[in-house]
């Protein structure tokens, strides 16, 4: 199910609407986790979109490069893989899979549901929500059986068209050279999209932001444990990383309780009727998952609200 976000406006193309009067919906400041709206008001948004999974809202300096050498750094996320295409679509990367699992034996999953426990052959690995928000570039390098192919997705290229197929060098002989020729029958990754890519490698591995991302989702998510101890209104806490679903007992909702946290000056997402989508970037900081776990406490246990309780206009529709 597609995770409802606060701000559509922070997919790509959607900021050049003409601006809403009252509370906007698009950002007109951001850095980091941080979004300040027209009004003044900031939020801590813990709902990354492929704009902002890894970087949260800044955007590095994204200098011309050629295309062999996003090539080779994609190639480099994984040991034991190679980059076999690049393209704009996750369509093409679909066609590859396809043809190289001809035998009928294919098996696509996404990377967030975790390893299968009878994986088939071949398996195709999708990442995009995962993508780095594990303290690893790939979330299923860590697997027992490592995927044949990997497809990735336009959160590294920072919200841009594009798509990445790798795969393994063994699987890879013999395979990718004639579906290569395929998929680039289909739009090919454009200037922009490969500039973002080598910048958000690079910012990512400059900074130490894999590290950074483990350690800060290693805590989010003990204290989400314990907002859940306290909260009987809390079902169960899950997730992978940076990736974390919240699913509410009833009678509450998720939109609900995503008013609240707005309220508090935090936004999340919504996977389903009763589960809350906390999936912020890599940059998060310790004092900024406090605030996320405070944020959802407060609106459970309807704690009185730390300023006036103006809310965006998401929320408005809903009400």
């Amino acid at each position: 199910m597609p995770i409802q976000s606060h701000w559509p406006a922070h997919t790509p193309g959607l900021a050049a609407q003409p601006p809403v009067q009252r509370e906007t919906e698009n950002p007109v400041d951001a850095r980091r986790c941080t979004v300040q709206l027209s009004t003044g008001r900031l939020y801590l948004d813990a709902l990354a979109t492929p704009a902002t999974a890894l970087l949260g809202h800044d955007l590095p300096l994204t200098p011309a490069v050629d295309e062999a050498t996003v090539q080779q750094m994609l190639s480099s996320l994984a040991p034991g893989y190679a980059c076999v295409a690049m393209t704009q679509t996750f369509s093409a990367a679909a066609d590859l899979a396809a043809q190289i699992g001809e035998d009928g034996s294919l098996v696509e999953i996404n990377a967030i549901a975790g390893e299968p426990a009878t994986p088939g052959r071949p398996l195709v690995a999708l990442e995009n929500e995962t993508l780095g928000r594990t303290g690893r570039w790939l979330a299923s390098s860590a697997w027992k059986h490592a995927p044949d192919m990997i497809v990735v997705g336009e959160a590294l290229a920072l919200g841009s068209p594009f798509t990445a197929v790798l795969a393994r060098d063994g699987f890879a002989a013999g395979r990718a050279p004639a579906s290569r020729a395929h998929v680039l029958a289909y739009q090919p990754a454009s200037p922009e999209s490969l500039a973002r890519v080598s910048a958000a490698i690079t910012e990512v591995e400059s900074e130490g932001l894999l590290q950074q991302g483990r350690d800060v989702a290693d805590y989010l998510m003990a204290r989400l444990a314990a907002v859940r101890e306290s909260c009987p209104q809390i079902e169960s806490v899950e997730g992978v990383g940076l990736s974390i679903r919240v699913t509410l007992a009833s009678p509450h909702t998720a939109a609900q309780i995503r008013r609240g946290m707005c309220e508090r000056g935090v936004l999340v997402g919504v996977d389903g009727p009763r589960r809350l989508a906390i999936n912020p970037p890599l940059p998060l900081r310790i004092a900024e998952a406090d605030v996320i776990t405070g944020a959802l406490r407060g609106a459970l246990l309807g704690l009185p609200l730390p300023s006036a309780p103006v809310c965006c206009a998401a929320c408005d529709r809903e009400s």
